[in-house]
Parts: structure tokens; sequence; C-alpha cells
């Protein structure tokens, strides 16, 4: 729920941004200190102008001068603390601003009307945007944000952008507060972690005039520590019905009065429920013109806005890109809501409106799951060579693979390996069977070093025929393991995240009769992961996934005949449009990629692209 708005006092005049400079990767934190001078308030942004004139669109999104700012040079992760020392960075708010104070009486600080304070246990997955604006290392609260993944924010997309609507560089000037529920800057700020953005994702038909396809998805330099949420799907259309209780959460304006409205220390949670499409639109196109609401990619909650704090419940600028909450998942992502020139939120008669996130779920959870080798979110192919067990890496090139290898490591001891992120911390880990044994292990990057170590998983799986990690197929956001007996039984191993998994469930039988069972990722664009499976006579068939445990995929679909081909590999998304890829060897040692379009028919590959020959040199593709 929205936060309240800094109080503006006199601001000095704007300074002329610093030259921009990259953010070391680590380094010394130098001493805290204000931001000299602040432009002029952009919170708010009139996109879309009413009939009337006097009512707009505004978003929920905070723009340098009603940030919070955190003085700091380098990255990685690192301990915030509200004591600074000469080590530590403090959180201290820009010159001309305050936050409300939390001793002081509800008259002078007045929280939403309906909302209360939220602890960050019962939230643990909100997360704070922090960027870089003016690029001379001073970081300003922009927006919240969910953690969806140890690794992955979900936001809004126009809290990526500036108030003219140009994408900023959040891989570059970006980072992500998460581990307390106090507000960056507060008077009673509690220590919290503070990681790198690496990485962003905005929806493709982002359009800042009309606010549509209004998300986003943030790639941590590093996991952060704590519990997470999943996104709803399709499959949780019920979540929507009219009616249905949901919560939003935000450090957002408490009042709706844009001159003296102040930001909440802590965080705050109002109850807001699930309004029907034809309410919104009657509602919000009555007040900002036809179209304005578009069922489908938006939804609206909440009660109408009453004009007064004293009895409305509304998110306000600084909630932008935070949840709404149904059922354990979230729903909508806050977007925009009404807004005048004196009046930030809670305009009389308006809902607050969010992007309805099950539409884009299909889009967001492969951003989720886009771990790779390089981590640039295209997925690389790992190979071993056929004489002396030397693994090597040929890097996506985004419509294809690099023409030189870069040596991995010795494989030689194993018969089988497969790339997947099994604990989500955004670093690539492989799945390996040794020859000798039959063991199965994980190799996985310890949380304190670059190194990698092995963990047994399984003791003796020698008898298996087939081993797949094609992801989450039990629909819990975590990723799965996937076995089959020398009977052709399918087995699911219920990844805990952690690299242990829950007791097994017999998910199917008769796999036994495919000489080639591979997957990772989604080829149908329905978010959830499936598989590709070859049968006797080249026969290749989609399996397409359910998201349900005890039985994770459909029965198959035939979408080709590949005789000619004696070796395969299911990458992830190598090209980076969000779809499942496919690699197949020719017996003749000629290697094509299969760019995946999302169809589940006949048309799910695209025309085959040649990598290269000379590919019967190796024996293990993953």
């Amino acid at each position: 729920m929205t936060c309240c708005q800094l109080a503006k006092q006199k601001m000095p005049p704007a300074p002329r941004p610093a030259p921009a400079r990259r953010r070391a990767p680590r380094g010394h934190l130098p001493s805290p200190r204000l931001h000299p001078a602040l432009r002029p308030p952009a919170t708010i942004t009139a996109h879309i102008s009413s009939p009337g004139g006097t009512r707009v669109r505004s978003v929920r999104r905070f723009i340098p001068a009603a940030g919070l700012v955190l003085a700091l040079v380098g990255g990685g992760v690192f301990a915030a603390a509200s004591q600074a020392s000469e080590t530590e960075p403090a959180f201290k708010v820009p010159e001309g601003f305050t936050v409300a104070d939390p001793q002081e009486t509800a008259e002078v600080t007045p929280q939403i009307v309906g909302g209360t304070s939220a602890s960050f246990s019962s939230a643990p997955w909100m997360v704070q945007l922090l960027f870089d604006w003016n690029r001379d290392g001073q970081y300003y609260f922009t927006c919240g944000g969910t953690l969806v993944a140890p690794n992955k924010v979900l936001t809004a997309a126009h809290c990526l952008h500036d108030g003219n609507g140009n994408r900023q560089d959040w891989g570059r000037y970006g980072l992500v507060l998460g581990g307390t529920g106090k507000l960056l800057g507060g008077a009673d700020n509690s220590a919290g972690t503070a990681v790198d953005v690496t990485r962003s994702w905005v929806r493709s038909g982002y359009d800042d005039a009309t606010i549509v396809n209004d998300i986003a998805v943030l790639t941590l330099a590093k996991p952060l520590p704590y519990a997470t949420l999943p996104v709803a799907d399709s499959a949780d259309a019920a979540l929507y019905t009219p009616g249905t209780a949901a919560t939003t959460y935000g450090w957002g304006m408490t009042s709706a009065d844009s001159e003296t409205g102040k930001l909440s220390p802590t965080l705050l949670k109002a109850s807001m429920p699930i309004n029907a499409d034809a309410e919104c639109a009657t509602a919000l196109d009555g007040i900002l013109g036809e179209g304005t609401f578009r069922p489908g990619a938006m939804l609206c909650a909440g009660e109408p806005g009453t004009g007064s704090d004293a009895t409305g419940i509304s998110t306000c600028p600084g909630d932008s890109g935070g949840p709404l909450v149904a059922g354990g998942r979230v729903v909508g992502v806050v977007s925009w809501g009404v807004g005048t020139q004196t009046t930030s939120c809670n305009v009389s008669g308006s809902y607050d409106v969010f992007t309805k996130v099950s539409s884009y779920a299909s889009k967001v959870k492969p951003r989720v799951d886009d771990t790779d080798l390089t981590r640039n979110g295209k997925a690389d192919l790992l190979v071993r060579a056929a004489t002396g067990g030397k693994a090597y890496r040929y890097n996506s090139t985004g419509s294809g693979f690099s023409s030189t290898r870069t040596y991995v490591g010795d494989f030689g001891a194993y018969n089988m390996v497969l790339q997947a992120d099994m604990d989500r911390d955004g670093h690539q880990d492989f799945i390996l069977r040794s020859r000798s044994t039959g063991a199965v292990y994980w190799r996985h990057r310890t949380a304190t070093s670059s190194t990698y170590t092995n963990t047994k998983i399984a003791s003796d799986w020698s008898t298996r025929k087939r081993i797949i990690t094609p992801g989450d197929v039990t629909g819990d956001q975590l990723p799965d393991l996937l076995s089959v007996t020398s009977g052709g039984t399918l087995y699911v191993y219920p990844g805990r995240g952690n690299g242990t998994y829950g007791t097994r469930i017999t998910a199917g039988t008769g796999y036994g009769t495919f000489n080639s069972l591979r997957g990772k990722g989604d080829f149908t664009g329905d978010g959830r992961p499936d598989l590709i499976a070859r049968g006797s006579g080249g026969a290749v068939y989609l399996l397409k996934g359910t998201g349900k445990a005890s039985a994770p995929f459909e029965r198959g679909i035939q979408v080709r005949d590949w005789d000619s081909y004696n070796a395969f590999a299911a990458p992830g998304d190598v090209t980076g449009d969000g779809r499942a890829d496919f690699v197949a060897r020719t017996s003749g040692g000629t290697l094509y990629l299969y760019p995946g379009t999302g169809k589940a028919s006949s048309g799910i590959f695209a025309d085959r692209v040649k990598i290269g020959t000379g590919w019967n040199q190796y024996n293990i593709f993953a």
C-alpha cells in the first residue's frame, strides 16, 4: 500500500547531472552524504488528460525529488544499517523532504485509512527499488517490488522509466533493498540487505502513455535470503472473481495531498477486494475517457475513492511496483490511479488500477527461471568431448552459438550431465550421474564463495533410463527433478529449492517407449515446462505441462519426424525471447538449433538454424 509522499520544503536549484559512471562490483563504501540538491518534484506523471482537463492518470512511482537517498559507491551485497560507520552506508532523507515520524500523532501524520502496519515477517518478499538517477552514487527510493525468486523481483514497467517515458539502465544504476519493513531513510530504519541489479526485462509493448503492459522483472547479482511469493497464472482464474479478498502493500503516500503528504516510515497494507472489469471500466472510462481501462491487461480493486483521507483507502505515489496479493499469490502489480494537480490519489469515484499478473504469467515465468552459464538471460550449450571427457561451453549469440568454446571442467567421470539452477540463486548448476556408481550429484555454487561443490542427491540411479530437469512441474515455483525407471515409470521429485527433494510422486507409466526425453522451460507459451520426446521411427512428441504433480504432462502430440538425429539437448531459451529452444545433431555431426515458437502444434519450432559441422566429437549435450 502506498506510503506517504515526502513533505516538500523550499528546494535548492537543480544541479547539473554528474558524469555517468559504472558502480564498481566491489570495493570500499565511502562515508555517507546527502545529495547536494534535488530536481523539482516528479512524483506524479500526467499521462492522459481527462475530457475536463482536471483529472489525469497518475502512476505510483517516485523519481529523484520524491525519493530517499542511500549514499554509497560499490556493488554486490551489503548489510544496510541505520547507524553509519566508516564502512557502512547510511540511509538519509534528501534535503527538502521528510519522512513521517512514527512518534507523531495521527493528526500530523495520517495513516492510510483502513490500512494497517505490516511487519516484515508478514511480508518478507517485499523489497524497495533504489536508483542512481543522477549517476553520482546516490540511490533514491523509487518503487516497491516483490521477490518472486531469490534473485528475481517483479515490479511495474513504469518504475524502470523516467518521467518522460525513457527506459533507464537498471542493470548499471539500480539496487534492490530487502530484509526490512522500514523505509530507506526513515528515522527508525532497520537493517536490510541491498544487492545490485544485473539486468532488467520489460514486457514488450509497454506504453508509457497508456500504461498498458506495465510489468517488469529485475535480475539480482546475488540471491536474497528471504521468502518468495509466486505469481498467479492462467490456473488461478478464481482469484480474480469479483469480491475476492486481496491485500496490497507499500511505503507510498499516506495522504492524498500532493503538498503535505509524507512517506510512511514502515510498510503498510490495505485490504482491497477485486472488482468486476465492467465496474472498473465504467468508473475509470467515465473519468478519463473511453478505453482508458483495459480489461485483461488491467484490474482494479478496492472501494471507490472518497476524496477524503479520513474515509478513503487508496494506493498513492510510492506504491508503484508493489503487489496485490490474493490466495498467497501475486495477482496484481500496483500501476496507476486517478490524480489531480493537488490530489495524488483517492479521487472521488475512482479506483486503483493494477497490472493483471495472470495475463502476463507466460512471459514472466520464463524470466524468473532463465539462469544460464554466462548469466545474460540466453541459454548456453554445454558439451562433453567423447575422448578425454573434457566439458566445454558454447555461448549463446541470440541466434545460435559462438564459434569458440570455453573449457568448463573434466566431466569424464559422469555419463549424464544436465544444466539446471536447482536453488534459484542465479548461478547455473549441474546434475551429474557417476559412470561407476550411478550416484547422482548436484554440483552447485557455494553460498560464501565462487567455488562449486558436489552434493549427493541419489545413491544409485544407474538403471534410470532418463533424468530430466525441466523446471517447476508441480506449480510451487521450485524446480523439480524427474526420472524414468527401466520399466518406464515416471517419478517426480518435488524440489525444495535447496538441493533436497520431497517424497517422490508416481506421475505416469509408458515413458520407456521413448528413446529420448528432454525438456527445460516452456515450449508452448503457457508458463509451464514441457517435454520433447522421441519414439520409435523418429516420431517426436510434445508432452505439454499441466502444472499438476500427479499428472504433470498431457498425452503426447506428434510435432515432428526426426529419424536422422542421434543427439539432442534442451538448454532452455537460447534466443532470449522467453520461449524454450531445442538442439539436435545429425549422425553426420551437423548441429542445428530449433528456435521455439510457443505453438503447441507441428509449428512448435521455427526453421532450423545450422550451427556447424564436426559436432560428433562430443557425446554429451546439455
